[in-house]
C-alpha cells in the first residue's frame, strides 16, 4: 500500500503576460522566446498574494477529492518563497482549510512536488497518516530581474495542489541531486539594520547559467525516466502519460528523445504558463485530469529537475475514485 491521487486543483494569477509585451521593454522579441523555450505566454501576479492562490488551489483539490480540510493528516508545500518566512506555507493553508496536521514547506526548486509525495509514501508506510495535502505555489516574477532577458522570459507565478490517499498507485519513485550552489542561485535577503553584518550585499535576483542548467536537466530527467521504470518494472514505452516540468520545449524533447516516446503521450502546457517551477507539473496534472485525459490505470510519470542541482521522478497509477 502506498499512494493515490484522490484530487487535483490549481489557482492562476489574472494576469497573462505575452511575448510583445515583454519585447516592448526587452531587446526581445515573440520569435526569439518561443524557438528558444516553446513559450509564447505566462501569468504573472499583479494584485493578488501567493497565500491567496496556494489556499484556492489547496480548497479546490479537496474539493475534488471531497476531503474535508480537518480529515487531512499531512501538509506539506512546495515553494522556494511563500509570503512570509514565518509563518510557512503550509501553515498558512492549514489554517485556512481548517487543518491541524502536521504541515510544513519543502524547497527543492522545481523538484519540490515529487520529493513531497515521496514524504507522503513514507508518512503513509510509517503509518502516520493516510490524507496528505501537497501544494506548490511559486511567486517566480519576484525573483526575476527584469532587465535580464535571458532569465525573466521564461517564468510565470501559480500554485497548484493534490490530495493523495493511503491505497494503491504510487508505482517507484527515484529523487536526487547533483549538488552545485552556483549554476542556479537566488541570494535570500540579509536583513535590514543589524550593526554587526559584514556581509556584501548581493541582487536579490536569479542567477543562472543556461547552458550548464541545459545540460544537466537533458541528462538527468533520462537517468531518472530510466531509473524510475526500472524499480517499477516496466518500459518507457509503457507508461501512458508523461508530465514533465515545463522549463523548455527543447529540453523535454531531449530528455525523451532517446527512449522514443510518441508526442501525443508527453503533456504540456509550456506555451501558455512558462516555467512555474515546483508548481508546473501540479498544474499540468490538474489541466489534464480536469480535461478527463487520463483512464483509470493509466500509468503517469512526472519527472523534474531544478535548483541544487536536484532531479527526480515518480511513477503512478491514476486510480481516482479507488474506495
Amino acid at each position: 500500500m502506498s499512494f493515490y491521487i484522490a484530487g487535483t486543483g490549481s489557482a492562476l494569477p489574472e494576469k497573462s503576460v505575452g511575448n510583445d509585451d515583454l519585447a516592448a521593454f526587452l531587446d526581445t522579441s515573440d520569435e526569439w522566446i518561443y524557438t528558444r523555450t516553446g513559450i509564447r505566454r505566462r501569468r504573472v501576479l499583479t494584485h493578488e498574494k501567493l497565500n491567496d492562490l496556494a489556499i484556492l488551489s489547496a480548497r479546490r483539490a479537496l474539493e475534488d477529492a471531497g476531503v474535508a480540510g480537518e480529515r487531512v493528516d499531512l501538509i506539506l508545500c512546495a515553494t522556494m518563497r511563500g509570503d512570509t518566512v514565518t509563518p510557512s506555507l503550509a501553515c498558512v493553508v492549514a489554517e485556512a482549510v481548517g487543518s491541524h496536521a502536521p504541515a510544513f514547506d519543502v524547497n527543492a526548486a522545481c523538484v519540490g512536488v515529487l520529493y513531497c509525495m515521496e514524504i507522503v509514501d513514507s508518512f503513509f508506510a510509517a503509518g502516520k497518516a493516510e490524507t496528505a495535502l501537497i501544494v506548490s505555489a511559486e511567486a517566480m516574477s519576484k525573483l526575476l530581474n527584469w532587465e535580464d532577458r535571458s532569465t525573466c522570459v521564461l517564468f510565470g507565478d501559480g500554485a497548484g495542489a493534490l490530495v493523495l490517499k493511503k491505497g494503491a498507485g504510487r508505482l517507484a519513485g527515484v529523487l536526487s541531486t547533483d549538488p552545485d550552489s552556483h549554476v542556479i542561485r537566488m541570494p535570500h535577503i540579509e536583513g535590514m539594520n543589524s550593526p554587526y553584518n559584514q556581509s556584501e550585499p548581493q541582487p536579490l535576483c536569479m542567477h543562472m547559467d543556461g547552458g550548464e542548467v541545459y545540460k544537466f536537466a537533458v541528462n538527468a530527467m533520462g537517468r531518472n525516466i530510466a531509473e524510475v521504470c526500472r524499480r517499477a518494472g516496466i518500459a518507457p514505452a509503457e507508461v501512458d502519460w508523461y508530465l514533465p516540468h515545463q522549463a523548455n520545449i527543447r529540453i523535454i524533447d531531449a530528455s525523451l528523445r532517446k527512449f522514443k516516446i510518441r508526442k501525443e503521450k508527453v503533456l504540456t502546457n509550456i506555451a501558455e504558463y512558462g516555467n512555474m517551477s515546483a508548481t508546473s507539473v501540479s498544474v499540468l496534472l490538474d489541466e489534464f485530469a480536469r480535461r478527463g485525459t487520463f483512464r483509470r490505470g493509466d500509468k503517469l510519470l512526472f519527472v523534474a529537475f531544478g535548483a541544487g542541482l536536484t532531479s527526480g521522478a515518480v511513477l503512478a497509477e491514476w486510480n481516482k475514485g479507488a474506495e
